[in-house]
């Protein structure tokens, strides 16, 4: 089986781990970037090749959206998979560009990094089973797959979990920046910021607690937790955080579009 891997950015080396760690031979799998540089530096790293190979037998197209318009996707042979990481960019606006309608969209970002991550996907009605095996096997080692049935999920699921680390970093930048208004250092802010994030976040992984328990366990009566998030719910927050989803939601739709 061909692999051919186009224009990579920065979710596409962590794919190509999980691949050849499945056992595929390096040689079977080419990459073409933007740079040569770039090109001699995977071929040492990995042991690939650093050309188009027309004939592959997969393409995996791990490109940022607003390339698409520069890419000739005609000169790959009829029926290849298409496997595309793009944002916004739909299966029948790469069908048009392409001799194929087998096409998988899955959705990764930038936390499966550290093998973590939900990844959702939709495919067309042609791929085959041996293909979405392929699929399952490569993205389902190390991180969490849905199945969508339609491209609307796709723009829910973006809204609801793909722009959500953002969200995680701004609420964790708005507590580092209330420490050092409490006089905490920077480096003492940051401590207490992100540390708070990430092992509340890991406490959630390993519980076998609902997120309403674990909430409910920190919420003493009459504490300060309490006091807290009766200020939450006095000032909309649980409105403005669903307002904020459903407003990402609308923006997916529209760049869909």
């Amino acid at each position: 089986m061909q692999i051919q891997f186009i224009w990579c950015w920065n979710m596409w080396e962590i794919i190509l781990q999980s691949i050849i760690s499945s056992w595929y031979n390096s040689k079977d799998i080419s990459v073409k970037t933007k740079t040569e540089e770039k090109e001699i530096e995977l071929k040492k790293l990995y042991n690939i090749n650093t050309w188009v190979n027309n004939e592959s037998d997969i393409l995996i197209l791990a490109i940022k959206p607003k390339q698409f318009n520069e890419l000739d996707l005609s000169i790959f042979k009829k029926n290849i998979l298409v496997i595309s990481i793009m944002a916004w960019i739909s299966k029948d606006k790469i069908e048009s560009k392409i001799n194929s309608d087998k096409i998988i969209r899955t959705m990764p970002n930038t936390p499966m990094s550290v093998w973590k991550w939900v990844i959702w996907y939709i495919e067309t009605d042609s791929v085959t089973n041996k293909e979405k095996d392929f699929f399952i096997q490569t993205f389902s080692k190390n991180w969490k797959l849905i199945e969508c049935k339609n491209e609307d999920e796709i723009d829910k699921i973006t809204a609801l979990s793909w722009s959500w680390p953002a969200y995680f970093y701004y609420f964790t930048e708005i507590i580092k920046q209330k420490a050092i208004e409490m006089w905490f250092s920077e480096e003492q802010a940051t401590i207490i910021s992100n540390n708070t994030f990430i092992w509340a976040s890991n406490l959630l992984e390993k519980s076998n607690l609902t997120v309403e328990q674990l909430r409910q366990n920190i919420t003493s009566p009459w504490g300060t937790t309490e006091k807290a998030i009766e200020t939450f719910k006095r000032n909309w927050f649980k409105k403005c955080i669903t307002d904020a989803i459903d407003n990402a939601y609308n923006k997916a739709k529209d760049l869909n579009n």
